[in-house]
């Protein structure tokens, strides 16, 4: 293990961050009050003939499909952090960073150019090649044990020596450090090039150029062992880009009016003789929250008389409001459930913003009825991978206990979901057990059985939380590991 490795530091930062689109793990939360613990437990994963732990889930693509997520157990992602964190100042700047999108935008919006070409990579977290990407480290750090020990950490990540785990920002600097060679390449060719994370924007003057453009884009991936993405990966004209923002601008800005113009109130001011109309504009806030609604509305209508596979161009520009509305609509009158059904039908992907607007509004609204309610339509309506399936697990544990037929529906679920084929979701589903005194003493134990160093203490947490298992069983689980000590008391009082 290098020397200089700040393990304390990256186990408080990967504690206190979820992994990215997911929410925070009861095997991350239940090691709060277990820092020192984490960190022992990251120092020994630095050594290369160390296991690392490992399991993949999947979560929705943005169109069609799903997407493998590889998550290692919490001690190895802290050493991660540890070992990204330690050379950050040797990598590419992060693609990500705050205004890089509007600077990707811009690009476009603000060409000289006739054409843009678009390039997106494939599955590019699962097709990075370690022995390409330690070269680059190599080279960049000049620091052969750091490089060495992020490429071990790497192959015991993987099946293949490829990909990185996904979710994570530390696989966002090395993704970003492993493209920025497809970048260098196409710049090579004097062209004007810009990247947010693994999509690249190329300013070319005419169409031959910019299929040349994508030929040149496809050789120099597949030397980096990747490809395009035929989705993805076209040609457009900057003009009508430009057309197409603008009317996405003009159609926001024409329900903001709308709004403006209902909410405005006329009042009369003067004496008898001397009269005259004033108008008094609603406060900012208000004409948004009002065109927001308006937005979901339209959209909703317009949703039932056509099919995903028949969106309208209104339709869809009204569809990347919805994620604005729902933030926006947050501390306002409830949207109905069957917007949210029909949107996660939709755009899978939604649900984790779904399930944020349920989340926000606990503390400000009594919604205990509606909250249950919509979860079982969610859980109903289908197409629930382990992804969503964790989202709503969370949100039930976040519920109070309400004594409805939706309630007692949702909380069969969660216990069914103790016998899952992914052990995340099965850690969840202990914790919401546990949660609401349903966590038994043949469940824990099956759960005991089944559970690997990524939620042996997540269930230990739960154990904790019902307080009436068989002592047998809980000092088989508490006996043993550190952590599960420390998470079964952190259990107990949570």
């Amino acid at each position: 293990m290098t020397n200089d490795l700040n393990i304390s530091k990256a186990v408080s930062k990967t504690l206190a961050t979820p992994l990215d689109r997911l929410p925070s793990l009861i095997t991350d939360r239940s090691l709060q009050n277990s820092h020192e613990i984490v960190a022992g437990l990251a120092e020994l994963a630095s050594d290369p003939q160390a296991h690392i732990p490992v399991e993949t889930i999947t979560m929705p693509k943005k169109k069609f499909g799903q997407r493998p997520i590889v998550i290692p157990d919490i001690s190895a992602r802290c050493l991660f952090v540890a070992l990204v964190d330690s050379i950050t100042k040797d990598l590419e700047p992060d693609s990500r960073a705050d205004g890089k999108w509007e600077a990707y935008e811009d690009f476009a919006k603000q060409s000289p150019s006739q054409y843009i070409v678009e390039i997106d990579i494939a599955a590019c977290y699962e097709f990075i090649d370690h022995d390409i990407l330690h070269r680059e480290l190599l080279i960049r750090t000049m620091n052969a044990k750091k490089a060495e020990a992020i490429r071990s950490f790497l192959e015991r990540c993987s099946f293949n020596n490829r990909g990185l785990p996904q979710l994570s920002w530390p696989s966002d600097r090395l993704a970003d450090l492993y493209l920025s060679l497809l970048e260098r390449r196409l710049m090579r060719n004097k062209l004007e090039v810009l990247r947010y994370a693994d999509d690249f924007r190329v300013r070319v003057d005419s169409w031959e150029a910019a299929t040349e453009v994508i030929e040149y884009a496809a050789e120099y991936a597949r030397d980096l062992g990747l490809i395009l993405s035929s989705d993805k990966t076209g040609i457009f004209r900057v003009d009508r880009y430009k057309l197409r923002l603008d009317k996405e601008r003009e159609l926001q800005q024409k329900y903001l009016d709308h709004a403006k113009a209902k909410l405005t109130l006329v009042q009369l001011v003067g004496g008898d003789y001397d009269v005259e109309f004033v108008e008094i504009p609603p406060a900012e806030e208000e004409a948004l929250i009002a065109s927001m609604h308006r937005i979901v509305d339209d959209w909703h209508r317009r949703t039932k008389s056509g099919s995903p596979d028949t969106e309208h161009h209104d339709e869809i520009a009204l569809r990347k409001m919805i994620p604005y509305a729902l933030t926006a609509l947050q501390k306002d009158r409830r949207i109905e459930a069957q917007v949210f059904t029909d949107l996660i039908y939709r755009d899978p992907l939604r649900l984790e913003r779904v399930c944020k607007y349920v989340l926000s509004r606990m503390d400000g609204f009594d919604e205990g009825t509606e909250n249950w309610s919509l979860l079982r339509s969610i859980v109903q309506a289908g197409k629930i991978g382990p992804w969503a399936r964790i989202w709503l697990l969370h949100v039930a544990g976040k519920l109070p206990a309400c004594e409805t037929d939706d309630a007692k529906w949702i909380l069969e679920w969660a216990q069914a979901q103790c016998k899952d084929r992914h052990e995340i979701v099965r850690s969840e589903a202990a914790w919401v057990s546990a949660k609401f005194g349903l966590l038994t003493d043949e469940m824990a134990m099956f759960l005991l059985k089944e559970a690997t160093a990524i939620t042996e203490h997540g269930i230990a947490a739960s154990m904790g939380c019902q307080g009436t298992l068989n002592g047998s069983v809980v000092n088989s689980v508490i006996s043993g590991r550190p952590m599960n000590r420390g998470a079964y008391e952190w259990g107990r009082q949570n």
